[in-house]
């Protein structure tokens, strides 16, 4: 399994796997003294990322409360979700961010993140020594034209669906009538234009 952490021009960052991640991830640990990501599984075990993230990053990502966690197989959004980001050490982290919620619809959020990544780096690597598998794990994909694998389209589109309105005669006021109420970076990713990623 390979992993890259990528970012839009906005500065939101998101963790881009080649494969599902078989357990949960219930929230995400950086190390900014060894540059070192930890993904921490819900049923507490953990997986420590082996490429460190470079120093020009650690300011965008501070301003990060939470984090895009995904997969990518076969041109397809196979996995997508998000979770808190939090600091080793930084204490007071959390509590300053304890009013930022969890998107109410977490796959079109993850689906507005990748399409609009700009650029990133790789975070993990199965095998650090094969410098082929350091290129984007996205490949020859273009951002803006993935699409979620069946098992999440039909969800992503209930997400974006319109909600109905409540019908029926809501409370009025008398007398007015009836009416209702209301490590190595890997350069640009590939984009509509069809501008191939560069290494700048």
């Amino acid at each position: 399994m390979n992993i890259d952490l990528l970012f839009t021009a906005q500065g939101e960052a998101g963790l881009i796997s080649s494969e599902n991640l078989v357990q949960k991830v219930a929230g995400v640990v950086f190390d900014t003294q060894s540059g070192i990501l930890t993904l921490e599984y819900v049923d507490m075990d953990f997986l420590e990322l082996n490429i460190p993230v470079e120093s020009d990053f650690n300011a965008t990502l501070d301003m990060c409360p939470q984090i895009h966690v995904g997969a990518i197989k076969e041109g397809n959004i196979a996995q997508a979700y998000q979770v808190p980001f939090m600091f080793l050490d930084d204490p007071y982290r959390t509590e300053a961010f304890k009013s930022v919620r969890q998107p109410p619809n977490p796959l079109e959020a993850f689906n507005y993140f990748v399409k609009a990544a700009v650029f990133g780096q790789p975070v993990h690597r199965d095998d650090l020594s094969d410098d082929s598998t350091m290129g984007c794990i996205l490949g020859d994909a273009v951002p803006s034209s993935l699409q979620f694998a069946p098992h999440l389209a039909r969800r992503h589109q209930m997400e974006v669906a319109p909600k109905s309105a409540p019908s029926g005669p809501g409370p009025s006021a008398p007398g007015l009538g009836g009416g209702g109420g209301g490590g190595t970076p890997i350069g640009r990713i590939t984009r509509d234009d069809g501008n191939k990623k560069s290494d700048d």
